[in-house]
């Protein structure tokens, strides 16, 4: 989020969204997650801190990388978030990390 002001509870959601990012690299082994952070920050300029700031980009970078294999990413990132913030998940056909990323905040508004 740019501009200055954040919502209250934004911080925390900040940092579930980026546990959740840590847990999913860890599910596909942390080897293969290092990698993936590293190609990310060096072609596209991301670094791990700034993934809630960029999710747009990241997801981008995620597509580049990994074509329509991003999607298991996407789920398994949205799934890890939802667990955090006590949300169920369910799967909306065309929806992207950032669709989910931005149904999580705006159900999770003022926690």
């Amino acid at each position: 989020m740019a501009g200055g002001h954040k919502p209250q509870g934004f911080e925390d959601f900040r940092n579930a969204l980026l546990e959740a990012v840590d847990d999913c690299l860890l599910v596909i082994g942390k080897s293969a997650g290092d990698a993936l952070l590293y190609h990310i920050e060096k072609n596209f300029g991301i670094r791990r801190q700034d993934i809630p700031e960029k999710l747009e980009a990241f997801h981008g970078a995620l597509k580049r990388l990994l074509g329509e294999g991003a999607t298991v990413i996407d789920i398994l990132i949205t799934k890890k978030l939802y667990d955090r913030l006590g949300l169920n998940f369910e799967g909306h056909e065309n929806w992207t990390l950032v669709d989910y990323v931005n149904y999580a905040l705006n159900a999770k508004r003022g926690y």
